[in-house]
């Protein structure tokens, strides 16, 4: 083990401590960037309906008959691959065609102390650790806490990093612009990390303005108190939603190395931003808009958080349904007959509940984690004349985020309401140009796409104020009128 972690201290490499609850363990991992190419060379297995707590463990389980010492994982789809890969052929350098992975170099139980250097940890009976409480980095420098970003659109976590603004210095800055919240500003820097490199922001309250930034491998901190309310946030480490961090150590200048640590050994960090399209959890339920499409309709949707409600009646259940979408349309006819519908909605079992309002066999309701709860409100027409000629709406597949999207194409060729804010060259067939407004949809609310046979792929966002929009001849305008996480296998069923 000390030999393999002695090799990757030469790589450019995060490494970071994975609580796994449930088993009472933590495990140390790697994350390095590999290319599609290294990829398909080494061996590999493939296991569906895995978590990635459970990915870890097989290929932990794996390592010592040497048949897996990696992992790359798809939350979504929940897809595990284990791979047995050379260590010395792992990195590259460049973005492009290129995939990360996760070396697991080993995990600790609660009844296994003797791995740890120090015996008396407050943690021992949990097996929750740090970096420093485990053998080789009892040495690593303390470089405070992190913050989690949580981006609910895509399912993952961001692991950032406090600085003060002065650190900015020595970064390039990218672009200003207003953003609603901090969440808000860090999700666009990470959805435009691919293109711009951006790996750390700097937001101002008080003025609402992002500024987006460059920042080169990173000093080590000096300090680690409060900066005001103006601070510099370094992007780190993305992971999938659900993973419990401990630690994260950050290889800095002069080789040094510092740690980063969660508020507690099971990562109880308190201090959070959310995607800003979340509410506070105190929050009961949060108000959205959902396109209900085969009623050419917008409407009101209640997402409950709290996961109950009362005073309700199931009225029917109806199997195999692909998408909370389409539960929702399910809904809309007993909205119309009774001023009330409400669905309970299982993505892991296509399960769609429909519920109203009952003074007779009413009950509450309570769901689980794994369940979505909401009540459809008010609903009005969207558009219906500009639509009315428009084909049946289509899927698709988007592997890079793990999600089906459903468009409808139009066939008027002066549209209005939308609103021109990006246009990419070379775009090689429209599924990059719908992915490329996925990217920017945290950034710019990109809500439809003009794909040309010039492989010209045009972004939009919504603008009801703005003037016609004339389509280009010989090209497809699609509107992207929602989006769910879904497999390949989702592109054949109603969604």
């Amino acid at each position: 083990l000390i030999v393999i972690l002695m090799q990757l201290w030469q790589c450019k490499s995060i490494l970071f401590a994975a609580y796994l609850k449930d088993d009472q363990m933590t495990c140390v991992l790697d994350q390095l960037e590999v290319s599609s190419s290294s990829l398909e060379l080494y061996e590999m297995q493939i296991l569906w309906n895995k978590t990635f707590d459970e990915c870890i463990l097989i290929c932990n389980l794996l390592h010592l008959e040497n048949k897996c010492n990696a992992i790359k994982y798809y939350q979504t789809l929940m897809k595990c691959y284990l791979l047995a890969a050379p260590i010395n052929s792992t990195t590259t350098e460049t973005q492009h065609q290129s995939y990360k992975i996760f070396f697991i170099y080993g995990c600790l139980k609660a009844s296994f102390p003797h791995f740890l250097k120090y015996m008396t940890n407050e943690n021992l009976f949990s097996g929750s650790y740090y970096l420093h409480e485990i053998g080789n980095y009892s040495m690593l420098v303390s470089g405070g806490t992190f913050i989690s970003v949580q981006l609910e659109i895509l399912n993952l976590t961001i692991i950032t990093e406090r600085r003060p603004t002065v650190d900015s210095i020595r970064s390039k800055i990218i672009e200003n612009n207003e953003k609603a919240s901090t969440g808000d500003c860090v999700v666009t820097c990470y959805a435009r990390s691919w293109h711009n490199g951006c790996n750390a922001v700097v937001y101002n309250p008080k003025t609402s303005l992002c500024t987006l930034l460059k920042h080169e491998t990173p000093k080590p901190p000096i300090t680690f108190t409060h900066h005001g309310m103006t601070l510099m946030l370094l992007l780190h480490l993305v992971l999938p939603w659900d993973v419990k961090v401990n630690s994260v150590r950050i290889e800095a200048t002069h080789n040094i190395s510092y740690e980063l640590r969660a508020e507690s050994g099971t990562t109880k960090n308190t201090e959070k931003i959310r995607d800003p399209n979340t509410k506070q959890a105190k929050r009961i339920s949060t108000k959205s808009f959902v396109h209900l499409y085969r009623y050419m309709e917008v409407c009101e949707v209640n997402i409950i958080h709290n996961r109950k409600i009362e005073n309700v009646t199931r009225v029917q259940v109806i199997l195999n349904v692909r998408s909370l979408n389409r539960c929702l349309h399910f809904c809309r006819p007993w909205l119309r007959q009774f001023f009330y519908c409400a669905i309970i909605y299982s993505k892991h079992n296509y399960k769609c509940e429909l519920l109203i309002r009952s003074t007779e066999r009413s009950s509450t309701r309570f769901v689980d984690d794994e369940e979505k709860l909401a009540e459809l409100l008010n609903c009005h027409a969207d558009r219906q004349s500009q639509r009315r000629n428009n084909p049946p709406p289509m899927q698709y597949y988007l592997k890079e985020t793990g999600e089906i999207c459903v468009l409808e194409f139009y066939n008027a060729t002066q549209l209005r309401g939308f609103y021109p804010i990006e246009t990419l060259e070379n775009v090689e067939n429209i599924k990059s140009c719908i992915f490329a407004c996925r990217l920017r949809y945290s950034s710019y609310i990109c809500l439809a796409i003009n794909y040309t046979m010039k492989k010209q792929c045009t972004l939009f966002r919504q603008d009801l104020r703005h003037k016609i929009y004339n389509v280009e001849s010989q090209s497809l305008f699609a509107e992207i009128l929602f989006c769910e996480p879904g497999t390949l296998a989702d592109e054949i069923f109603d969604f």
